[in-house]
């Protein structure tokens, strides 16, 4: 058990691809490569089958059994200054293994007639897997699929899916999917309390891909993928089906460079997605009559993606790798779909090329180094369909100009990192550093065209003959002064406009560093004892203050480890990114002046206006967000391959980000006296937010099973804060905190997830992926900015009987004004998504020889996303009072069905 436990360690610790692929070879063949962890070639390797068959690998670390029966095998793997790697499997097997050996003293023992499932390790808590082999290629093959569904994986500790970081090849700069193709495996939420990772369990999650190196002969695929309009449903919010389809093609080629030592692999795809947003809003006509506006936009786009990588061997003990990808993106429509319409639209051209080396080098069976480099080339240029001014009628429709203008964005991203390992007897030490380098060009454009707002507001009561009536007035909503400015009547005013005027240009550098040491300590007796401590430093702002301890202990009770119990506490910083700063530079006050005008005249608004200025600022005591963590829990093993493990998290936030405006007018009047500089709103960036969390996980998997492997879990995330996980974030009054601690928007309370491959008759194979998940929350606003602090996020009153214009609702009786109580942030509770992503596939063998090294193969499937046509509301209507009220008006997309062909040479 304790060999188990340390060659657990030292996988949480490995460089990229320590942990093998697992493919299945046809027929009685059985081939593939040897190297150490950093994936240098491994010759003259000894490799034994079933303890009487014998073969040593080449020059290029190759090696070949031929003839061998179906059924249970056991290979050992053994080279000079290496651990010997014991392998179970069942042939016949999937393609070539990859196989990686770990320094000696360190004893690996794997079974990979199933595809690696949760794992534990004195660093890792809860549900960390590694999917590989058959599990991979059960997942979609659309990029854009294939990260929602890990994306869905990641939930499982608590964060919202969209927040997960998605890392390739140990760099630790989030980053776009490779080609599925290209993918050796990936780990998903590994050692959360480990000092070499920033996030928290609770802040989304981490996502680490490696992909394939090279191999020793050639090797390609060809494929394509078909989603035609009459295989995919209609959209749930449209009243038509659209011509909605997807085309996917590629190729993927490896071989060597030279005859050893060296070798390269390529990958290239292109899509052509045809889709379509649903615009579902309440519009008003030119006679002034409300009417339901459901139509589909086009929002087409053309994608290419591709990878190159060559692994160099410089020698036996040095690796030298480099790789290049390219993503170039056509997009457009970009913005239109749910209350928003066509018009407000924009084109997007993206790109984003990414070159990275790394050096890798095993100085002795005790120390391993590596250096990686990453240039990153990414931007976009974005064109609106129109340059109007945006008008935005709280909770009925947004039309006008997108507000972003035409843009555009370029950066160069630089990532240095260069850590090592040190082994000893009962130690497994990891340090090392990881910097961030982001030059910024950008130019924001944000609100130069001007925004009308229609949020609702005091007016005068009219009559029949919609002429006032004296000294009567009534709230009325952003519909109806949108009706009233359309026919010239009296009340008929915006709420406000809001734009901003200077140069557009911003312009700057960000440097971030972050330096880690770990120590994997085997105590003995099972006990494992993971401990390090991490420091981060950064410029704009400056951030000096980020030192955070970690701790984690393991520990199986019993002698054939059926039970593994781990307990872990740390503290985790943050970090401001580009955006932040880009944000506080855009509204400085000085090369852009940003304006709101309250009561304007629509389509001359400064005619006779008293504007007030805004500017964002960070505090001058800005500390970093700070987060606090403990966990508890284990696994149970169970007979016949059954697993069961359970988890419970705690967590603490100070320090958090948020903004609020430090100088809004005393009187809740825009114009009255302030603290400060008269008519001038200061949003300043400061850490007075707070937060706190609770999450229980349990799940059960069986991988063991010869037809049926699956896992199926789920968590329960009590996670509140004053922040709503936003640096921008403000509170409704600057005086009061009152209802802001709350459930951030759109994150389920609850989530489950499972996976599930079974292998049917006629060799057909049929894979699921579930995610489920329940009570996210939206906020309830009136439109309204009741206090003239410049942030139209006021929330209702409660409104006792027979308050005039009171509205009942499922919360109760509420006002837009002139109530009592505080109601509270983000109240309303989103309906539950439902995600069911299927595939059925067989691969057919099309080379007569079923003893040839490499078989031609065609593979044919069916995959078919939101199997169920379920429909997963993402908008709710919140603004109280208007059309939309409670409901939902926009949602994910219902079920789309592909069909896919792949020969593999």
């Amino acid at each position: 058990m304790k060999t188990l436990l340390f060659a657990a360690s030292l996988a949480a610790f490995a460089l990229p691809h320590a942990f093998a692929e697992t493919a299945a070879c046809h027929g009685t063949t059985l081939a593939g490569t040897v190297r150490d962890t950093t994936l240098a070639l491994i010759p003259n390797a000894t490799l034994s089958l079933d303890g009487a068959h014998d073969e040593t690998s080449g020059s290029d670390g190759s090696f070949h059994f031929s003839c061998i029966s179906d059924g249970s095998h056991h290979l050992t793997v053994m080279a000079q200054g290496f651990a010997k790697h014991d392998l179970s499997f069942t042939s016949p097997h999937a393609s070539q293994l990859s196989l990686v050996l770990h320094p000696e003293a360190v004893e690996t023992d794997v079974n990979v007639s199933a595809d690696a499932g949760p794992g534990s390790s004195a660093a890792a808590s809860g549900p960390t897997q590694t999917i590989s082999g058959s599990r991979l290629q059960s997942l979609a093959d659309d990029p854009d699929d294939l990260k929602r569904e890990l994306q869905q994986f990641s939930a499982a500790l608590g964060g919202n899916p969209s927040n997960a970081t998605i890392s390739v090849d140990g760099f630790q700069g989030s980053s776009s999917l490779p080609p599925k193709g290209s993918i050796a495996y990936i780990k998903v939420n590994p050692d959360q309390f480990s000092a070499e990772y920033r996030e928290p369990p609770f802040d989304g999650g981490r996502i680490e891909v490696y992909t394939k190196p090279g191999q020793s002969a050639f090797h390609g695929a060809l494929f394509a993928t078909n989603g035609s309009p009459w295989e995919n449903a209609r959209d749930p919010f449209s009243t038509s089906k659209a011509a909605i389809g997807k085309q996917r093609y590629g190729f993927e080629l490896t071989g060597p460079i030279r005859k050893a030592g060296s070798d390269f692999a390529l990958t290239l795809e292109h899509r052509s997605i045809d889709n379509f947003a649903v615009v579902n809003a309440i519009t008003i006509d030119s006679a002034g009559n409300t009417s339901s506006s459901i139509s589909n936009v086009a929002t087409p786009q053309r994608l290419w993606l591709g990878t190159a990588r060559v692994d160099w061997q410089l020698g036996p003990k040095n690796t030298f790798i480099t790789s290049y990808s390219a993503n170039v993106n056509n997009l457009q429509n970009v913005g239109v779909g749910g209350t928003a319409l066509a018009e407000t639209g924009y084109n997007s051209e993206q790109y984003e090329h990414m070159f990275r080396v790394s050096d890798i080098t095993t100085a002795s069976p005790h120390f391993m180094h590596e250096a990686r480099l990453s240039l990153r080339w990414d931007g976009e240029t974005d064109t609106p369909v129109s340059t109007a001014p945006q008008v935005q009628v709280a909770g009925a429709f947004t039309g006008g100009g997108a507000t972003l203008g035409a843009q555009r964005l370029r950066e160069l991203n630089i990532e240095v990192d260069d850590d090592a390992i040190v082994t000893t007897k009962n130690h497994t030490f990891k340090f090392g550093t990881q910097m961030m380098v982001y030059d910024e060009h950008q130019q924001l454009t944000t609100n130069f065209n001007g925004t009308y707002t229609f949020g609702g507001g005091t007016a005068p009561v009219l009559d029949a003959n919609n002429n006032p009536i004296p000294g009567q007035t009534e709230t009325i909503t952003g519909v109806e002064q949108y009706r009233r400015v359309q026919l010239g009547l009296a009340g008929g005013s915006a709420t406000a406009f809001s734009n901003v005027a200077g140069t557009p240009n911003v312009d700057f550098t960000q440097v971030q560093n972050a330096l880690f040491v770990q120590d994997d300590w085997n105590v003995g007796h099972n006990v494992h004892v993971a401990y390090g401590v991490r420091y981060f430093v950064q410029t704009d702002p400056t951030i000096l203050d980020s030192i955070v301890p970690r701790l984690g202990i393991l520990w199986s009770p019993t002698k054939k480890g059926t039970w593994t119990l781990h307990a872990h506490s740390g503290m985790f910083s943050g970090r401001f990114g580009e955006t932040d700063n880009a944000e506080i530079l855009r509204e400085n006050g000085t090369t852009r002046v940003t304006s709101t005008i309250y009561n304007p005249v629509y389509g001359n608004p400064f005619l006779g206006a008293t504007p007030i200025h805004s500017l964002r600022q960070f505090s001058p005591h800005l500390g970093n967000l700070t987060w606090i963590a403990e966990n508890v829990g284990g696994t149970r093993t169970f007979p016949h391959g059954w697993n069961f493990s359970a988890d419970y998290y705690v967590g603490r936030i100070w320090n958090y980000t948020r903004t609020e405006n430090i100088n809004s007018p005393v009187n809740d009047i825009p114009t009255g006296p302030r603290p400060g500089p008269a008519n001038l709103n200061i949003l300043q960036m400061q850490a007075s937010g707070q937060g706190r969390v609770n999450a229980v996980f349990a799940g059960i998997e069986q991988h063991s099973l010869k037809h049926v492997q699956f896992f199926f879990g789920g968590v329960r995330v009590n996670l509140v804060d004053d922040t709503d996980d936003s640096e921008l974030s403000s509170p409704q009054s600057s005086v009061s905190d009152a209802g802001e601690f709350a459930h951030r928007t759109n994150q389920s309370v609850w989530n489950i997830f499972g996976n599930g491959t079974f292998t049917l008759p006629k060799k057909i194979e049929l894979s699921t992926d579930f995610h489920g998940g329940g009570d996210g929350h939206y906020n309830i606003t009136t439109g309204f900015d009741n206090n003239g602090d410049g942030n139209f996020n006021d929330r209702p009153q409660y409104a006792t009987p027979g308050t005039p214009g009171a509205i009942a609702t499922p919360y109760g009786l509420l006002v837009a004004s002139g109530g009592k109580g505080v109601f509270p942030r983000n109240e309303g509770v989103m309906p539950w998504t439902i995600y069911l992503d299927a595939n059925i596939q067989r691969t057919f063998t099309l080379t007569r020889n079923p003893k040839a090294t490499h078989q031609q193969t065609l593979q044919v499937n069916i995959r078919s996303s939101n199997l169920l046509n379920h429909t997963n509301v993402t908008q709710v209507g919140g603004v109280l009072g208007s059309p939309l009220f409670g409901v939902p008006y926009a949602a994910d997309n219902g079920r789309r069905v592909e069909a896919g062909l792949r020969y593999s040479f």
